[in-house]
């Protein structure tokens, strides 16, 4: 996250701005940056929790059901690595057969310690071509299946930003207040006060969304988070 503040810039406007226009232009650019660099975060914190984790995930590896989804799982990572080289087309090709591959192996392949990861790979590609009632279903059947697996607060991120694409405001403040109030996802709450304040200024509940950046401030003062909350409840007041 060290350069995540360093690439937070925003529109400076002049001073003859009408002051509601200007506002609702920040809001805009505030919510423009998260739908750019949300799977940056998500990407980058699901690498640290790998990183974290390494003899859960590589626990009896050696069983050929597990061996099977892990190989393809790299092999299907390495085709949309080189597809995100290609254009839009190649992309959305890459993705739409890591949809196949994992659904198929979620299906035939008996559940080993890889499953819960074939589920996220599989809910973040379906979100990707913005099959989002597929991605729902995915990502619920991971917190169903898997609700105390280290990525299970990612994944509940993941389910927020796919209702939060949907529109559905509130079910997504709740996946993200379900996280906050997790004590093992104490990595990803100053990011959740951001994520449940921006959604409540959609709703218009700009009380709800004042509480919830104040308590970035007060609990992350130093943070980039704390920095944008402050950027937001100036444009508030």
């Amino acid at each position: 996250m060290s350069g995540f503040s360093s690439r937070y810039r925003f529109t400076i406007y002049n001073a003859q701005q009408n002051p509601m226009e200007n506002a609702k232009e920040r809001f805009e650019n505030f919510v423009k940056f998260f739908d750019d660099n949300k799977w940056w975060l998500i990407i980058g914190l699901a690498v640290a929790v790998a990183a974290g984790v390494p003899s859960y995930l590589y626990q009896q590896k050696g069983a050929n059901d597990r061996g099977e989804v892990w190989s393809r799982i790299y092999r299907m990572n390495y085709e949309m690595a080189t597809a995100e080289q290609g254009g839009p087309e190649q992309k959305k090709e890459a993705l739409e057969g890591a949809i196949q591959e994992y659904t198929f192996l979620k299906n035939n392949l008996s559940a080993t310690g890889a499953t819960p990861w074939l589920l996220s790979e599989l809910g973040n590609a379906q979100y990707k071509v913005k099959k989002y009632d597929d991605a729902i279903i995915t990502y619920r059947e991971f917190i169903s299946r898997y609700g105390t697996h280290p990525l299970a607060p990612l994944i509940r991120q993941s389910l927020g930003y796919v209702f939060e694409e949907k529109e559905q405001l509130k079910e997504a403040i709740e996946q993200f207040e379900e996280i906050a109030r997790d004590p093992e996802a104490t990595y990803l709450k100053a990011q959740m006060g951001i994520d449940t304040g921006r959604c409540y200024e959609k709703l218009g509940q700009l009380k709800s969304a004042v509480t919830a950046y104040k308590d970035i401030v007060a609990t992350y003062p130093e943070s980039g988070f704390a920095k944008m909350a402050r950027y937001r409840l100036e444009d508030i007041d």
